[in-house]
């Protein structure tokens, strides 16, 4: 095997290609984020080669091999993390900041894989939100490194057969990648053990290769090298998000890419396309672009008030970050990687990495620093950052809950007779005031939840994808109310929502998209006969009406935020017009009312709580405490203090 093969770069080129691509256009390259695993098998390909080769020749050193690493790795993490630390003080608020530096600790420790697979997974806070979310790839790598050079010594000291030994380890991993990708698919994505096996192909392919450029004969090779760059490029747009990962999908990447390194470099694609000057030239400066893009990314979108980029923007922000890359590997990798004094330049790099991982822990413990900005006399920043940390959809401190697929079942209180709550998230943003009522002794029914996020409350509401479980929470909310003490059934939604999105509403055979008039007579149909037949089985049908939503009471809208910082606008504070709210939410009351009017349903008017009875609604209450947690859900300590419409259901 050579020191130095030029089409490794290009398949690096085409590694990174991938990922930019999928971050930045996903529609476009649905499955981009393949790249990585084909930059696992390149990395444990050469690192893992240059180790045995050592290894053989009975001069390895363990800390020469770290001061490598350190000096291969830490030049370009360091300066980027550096980068958007510095500028996220400037544009994040304290939430914000808090969250990044927490990433920032766990990306200096190569812990970021483990963080975020504590945190929930790849596609939530929103993910767009993490300018530091790519180190994951990062961790599972060193964390290889960590273990893989002592154990490969270990086999050769020991006499083990290296291949066979390899393999071995090679089986497990993927073993557990099949098993953890079909019970728990988050740990299957970020834990080590389930990925080691896609370096360890990489491994393995080193040692079959150790004294010749390719394993494969000669008239194979041009076939394989095809056939490796099909698999990774298929499976760049046939895995897509619908698809478990890493699982067999992951195949497809592995092994193109192992097929591609073994046809060695006369091969006829890895000579000609590969080994290209522009290829080798973006291959040289991946990892730089690696890592500068996301951050570019994600800042655009936390610019954006979360939404992302528009693909001119994108694009403008890709060749950004291929400067920055190219700046960064020519005067800042290339002087640290290289040249004498090897020993301090890698201290030195373990150093200012611990320090700005330790200044992103500082920035965790105190919250943001939300010193860093003065508060303007009617709104406090601090205020508006607390709300971005209430969520909207988590169960209510002292609440018994369980969750099944998409459907929670939550309780309050003790004792027989009970009211059940049933629809999506902004029925559940009423658990505070049932909660406190309970603290107060005022409770005399228990609160009985029946929700799930985006799940509607009616049957024959059909939705795909994360979705699909919703369609179960109707007949569990009418299995509760059959088989509890429930007298009283209250049923609420978005219902403004069911006029947009992607659902589909099914009646009597004929299944319609929701957003059309026709697909909104079958949906409210549906609910119509949910709640007759509620009330035929002798129970009390209430009908919470629209709760209102405005872009200005999300407290990202009440930041106008700019690349060099941001400040809040006062001129929120004059509410947004009750008049305009009544108006968005016409439609849905005036069907609710008609079949409130059929059935003898009750009504409960959320307004009057969440707006008061001025001509405008304030997004705030108190002193300058914002309401709602986004556009539309209340904030938990708004509606535990002021949201009473229901107190007389669960007092009485």
């Amino acid at each position: 095997m050579t020191n130095y093969r030029a089409d490794i770069d290009g398949l690096r080129a085409i590694a990174v290609g991938l990922v930019l691509l999928y971050h930045a256009f996903p529609q476009a390259v649905p499955s981009g984020f393949i790249g990585v695993d084909v930059f696992f098998v390149i990395s444990g390909y050469l690192i893992s080669g240059i180790i045995a080769r050592d290894l053989a020749a009975g001069r390895f050193s363990i800390l020469d091999f770290y001061i490598r690493r350190i000096r291969r790795i830490f030049p370009a993490l360091l300066l980027v993390m550096a980068c958007t630390l510095a500028y996220g003080w400037l544009v994040l608020l304290p939430a914000e900041l808090a969250a990044l530096g927490r990433d920032l600790l766990a990306g200096a420790g190569f812990l970021s894989n483990i963080a975020l697979w504590l945190e929930t997974g790849y596609f939530d806070r929103l993910a767009a939100l993490k300018p530091l979310l790519h180190l994951w790839s990062l961790g599972v790598e060193e964390q290889f490194y960590l273990a893989w050079p002592f154990l490969l010594a270990l086999a050769f000291r020991a006499r083990w057969r290296p291949g066979l030994f390899m393999a071995l380890l090679l089986g497990l991993s993927f073993a557990l990648n099949l098993l953890l990708t079909a019970s728990h698919p988050s740990a299957a994505f970020f834990l080590p053990f389930p990925r080691f096996w896609e370096l360890l192909a990489g491994a393995l392919l080193a040692w079959l290769t150790r004294d010749a450029p390719s394993p494969l004969p000669p008239r194979w090779r041009g076939a394989a090298s095809a056939g490796g760059l099909a698999l990774i490029l298929g499976g760049a747009w046939a895995i897509g998000h619908g698809t478990p990962f890493p699982g067999w999908a992951a195949l497809l990447p592995v092994a193109g890419a192992v097929a591609v390194i073994a046809a060695g470099p006369g091969a006829w694609a890895n000579r000609r396309l590969l080994s290209s000057r522009p290829a080798v030239f973006i291959g040289l400066i991946s990892y730089p672009l690696y890592l500068w893009h996301w951050p570019l990314l994600s800042y655009a979108t936390i610019l954006r008030l979360g939404q992302a980029p528009t693909p001119l923007l994108a694009a403008a922000l890709l060749l950004a970050a291929l400067l920055l890359a190219w700046l960064t590997w020519r005067l800042v990798e290339k002087p640290l990687r290289f040249g004498t004094g090897a020993p301090r330049k890698a201290l030195a790099l373990l150093a200012l990495v611990a320090a700005v991982g330790l200044t992103g822990g500082a920035a965790r413990w105190a919250e943001g620093f939300p010193a860093r900005f003065p508060d303007l006399p009617e709104l406090s920043i601090a205020r508006i950052n607390l709300a971005f940390r209430d969520g909207i959809f988590r169960p209510t401190p002292g609440m018994r809950a369980t969750t099944e697929g998409q459907v929670t079942l939550a309780e309050i209180g003790t004792g027989g007779e009970a009211v059940l709550l049933t629809g999506d998230s902004v029925v559940f943003h009423y658990g505070p005031r049932a909660q406190a009522l309970l603290e107060a002794g005022q409770l005399r029914r228990r609160a009985i939840f029946a929700v799930g996020p985006s799940c509607a409350p009616m049957p024959g509401v059909l939705r795909g994808g994360a979705f699909a479980g919703c369609a179960a929470l109707p007949q569990k909310a009418a299995a509760l109310a059959a088989g509890q003490e429930i007298r009283d059934v209250v049923i609420g939604a978005f219902w403004q929502g069911y006029a947009t999105g992607d659902a589909q509403v099914e009646r009597n055979g004929t299944r319609l998209p929701a957003a059309t008039p026709a697909g909104q007579e079958l949906l409210y149909a549906n609910l119509e006969e949910q709640v007759a037949a509620l009330i035929r089985a002798g129970h009390r049908v209430h009908l919470l009406l629209p709760v209102p939503t405005h872009p200005r009471f999300d407290p990202q809208g009440m930041v106008t935020r700019s690349w060099h910082g941001f400040r809040v606008d006062p001129g929120i504070l004059q509410g947004v017009p009750v008049a305009e709210l009544r108006e968005g939410m016409a439609d849905a009351t005036r069907r609710l009312r008609a079949i409130a009017a059929r059935t003898g349903a009750g009504l409960i008017d959320p307004l009057p709580d969440l707006c008061g009875p001025g001509p405008a609604c304030s997004p705030f209450f108190g002193e300058g405490e914002p309401k709602f947690a986004d556009d539309k859900h209340l904030r938990p300590v708004f509606a535990r203090d002021h949201v009473t419409m229901l107190d007389a259901l669960l007092s009485e």
